[in-house]
């Protein structure tokens, strides 16, 4: 992981978390518990093992208040649309 963005990637999803933008909100933590958790700085992080479904990683991701937190489907950015 760079110090500046996490990228993993699991079949067709890909999450990367912008960590210089993450602000330790948390909604991300609550919305999808088993993909994100806080690193000890409170940043955003991508867990191992089994992620959640992807309703609840995009949901978690629109929860951001910061955009922090970018999500592909097959390779194409599906959220945040810019």
């Amino acid at each position: 992981m760079s110090e500046n963005v996490q990228i993993v990637k699991k079949g067709e999803i890909e999450i990367r978390i912008l960590r210089e933008t993450c602000i330790s909100a948390g909604p991300c933590t609550v919305y999808a518990p088993n993909t994100f958790d806080l690193d000890q700085e409170g940043i955003a992080i991508i867990k191992a093992g089994d992620w959640d479904s992807f309703e609840k990683i995009f949901e978690a991701a629109k929860s951001c208040p910061v955009l922090a937190i970018e999500v592909y489907e097959n390779g194409q950015k599906v959220y945040p649309e810019n």
